[in-house]
Parts: structure tokens; C-alpha cells; sequence
């Protein structure tokens, strides 16, 4: 279950499940996307933090429609969920399916959620059809072992494409890793072009780098409940490279 760390909040998770349900209920987007990101993880009861995005992949598939048309009627019926939720598309990507959606809510409240497909996933991505037990309901979506490895991936690609950290990256991978996940290699050597060990090796360079208390405090205090992050925040870092390291060695 995805908790809600402050009551302001609230509003948030519940204006994120309507969307969500909807999406669901909906056979073209029921079909044609596949659920991913941390409200998927959330959801799934593996990771326990707020998340406030929806993500999905659209994979291509060469027997369907052209992805171009596909991606067409995906926001064709994208906006009239919208409007039938009463959400208002603040921005919009025009080449991409990214939506940043605003609700009412007061001015100490969170009132835009984003929505955002990936059309160009990995090929080696592998999904599964899954309950989700708090909404009742049946989705396509990651198995464990991808979300994993597009975790892993994501840690360093957002710093690549943005120069910016986002503490949750490595939150979430701790959180992948104290579980004991597997993780799907093929799409770590299709995202980064190296084998898992010589990218995990990168990762421990670009942790030690780059990844600070500060940041890591930034990202996660909208996330986490306070006596959370006071037990996480000083042993996330330490403990993460050790995972990182016994995954290594467990490879060769």
C-alpha cells in the first residue's frame, strides 16, 4: 500500500488512483500500456514511500497499429478521462505522451500530478499481469526483475540527462536490494551498452561522486515520514554500496 506521509497529501493520492483507475478500466489503454515507476512499485508492495507521478511503457508491436497512430488514439482518449475526472492539462508535451495534470486543491497542497508514457522502452523489458490489492484491480505492468534493472539505469541516466540527482533513485534501489529482487540484466547491458558488473561498477564511482546527504534529504522529505528519513537518511549511502559490491561479487 502507497502511504500518504502528510495530510495534505491526501488529496493527491486520491486525484492519482481516480486517474489510475480510470486508465485501468479503459480496454485501449488497458492494453497498450504497461505500468511502471514507483507508484507501480508502491502498489505492488515493494517499495514504501509516496510516489505522486504515473508511469507506463508503450512497447511496439510490429502486428499492432503504427506506433504513431497508437500513440494518437492513446491521447485522444487521455483527454477525455481527463475530462470526464475534471482535470485540467496544465503542459503538455506535443512529440511525447507526457501530461502535467492540475486538480482544485488548497494553496498548501500538492494540485499537479504528471502522467508519462515512455514509447521507445527496452526490447529485453518483460511485464506480467498483476493485482493490485488497493484498488482491486488487474494491471499489465514491470516484472520485478525490469523494474529493477530500469531503477538502476535511471540512477545514473537522470544525472546524464538533467545534471540533477534524485535522491528517491537510490531510496528505491536500497529498498530493491534489502528485498533481494533479481534483476533483469539484459536490460541494463540494452540501456547502458555495458554487462552488469562494469555498470554496477560505474554506479559505485557515480555514488560516491555525487550522491550527497543533501540530496538524498531533498527528494525524500516530501516522501517519507520524518522519523523515516531520520533512520534512513545516515545509512542509506553506506549501505547501498555494500549491496552493490555483494551484487559483484555474486557475478563473477
Amino acid at each position: 500500500m502507497m502511504i500518504t506521509p502528510k495530510l495534505q497529501d491526501i488529496k493527491h493520492k486520491n486525484q492519482l488512483l481516480r486517474l489510475l483507475r480510470a486508465i485501468l478500466k479503459n480496454e485501449l489503454l488497458a492494453n497498450c500500456l504497461q505500468f511502471k515507476g514507483g507508484t507501480y512499485a508502491a502498489l505492488r508492495g515493494v517499495l514504501d514511500r509516496f510516489s505522486v507521478d504515473l508511469d507506463f511503457d508503450l512497447p511496439t508491436d510490429k502486428h499492432d497499429l503504427p506506433n504513431q497512430a497508437k500513440k494518437n488514439a492513446i491521447r485522444q482518449k487521455c483527454y477525455q478521462i481527463f475530462d470526464q475526472l475534471q482535470l485540467s492539462v496544465k503542459d503538455e508535451s506535443s512529440s511525447h505522451l507526457q501530461f502535467f495534470l492540475q486538480y482544485t486543491a488548497k494553496s498548501n497542497e500538492r494540485n499537479t500530478l504528471k502522467l508519462e508514457v515512455n514509447d521507445q522502452p527496452s526490447s529485453h523489458n518483460q511485464y506480467e499481469k498483476v493485482r493490485l490489492r488497493e484498488l482491486n484491480m488487474y494491471c499489465q505492468g514491470h516484472t520485478l526483475e525490469t523494474m529493477f534493472a530500469n531503477k538502476l539505469v535511471a540512477a545514473t541516466a537522470r544525472f546524464d540527462k538533467t545534471r540533477k540527482i534524485a535522491g528517491r533513485d537510490f531510496y528505491d534501489l536500497h529498498q530493491f536490494f534489502l528485498q533481494g529482487l533479481a534483476i533483469n540484466q539484459a536490460v541494463v547491458e540494452d540501456k547502458t551498452g555495458l554487462n552488469l558488473t562494469d555498470y554496477l561498477q560505474k554506479l559505485i564511482g557515480f555514488i560516491n561522486q555525487k550522491l550527497t546527504q543533501k540530496s538524498l534529504n531533498q527528494d525524500l522529505n516530501p516522501l517519507l515520514p520524518p522519523e523515516q528519513i531520520r533512520q534512513i537518511l545516515p545509512v542509506l549511502k553506506p549501505e547501498l554500496l555494500v549491496f552493490i559490491q555483494d551484487e559483484i561479487k555474486r557475478q563473477n
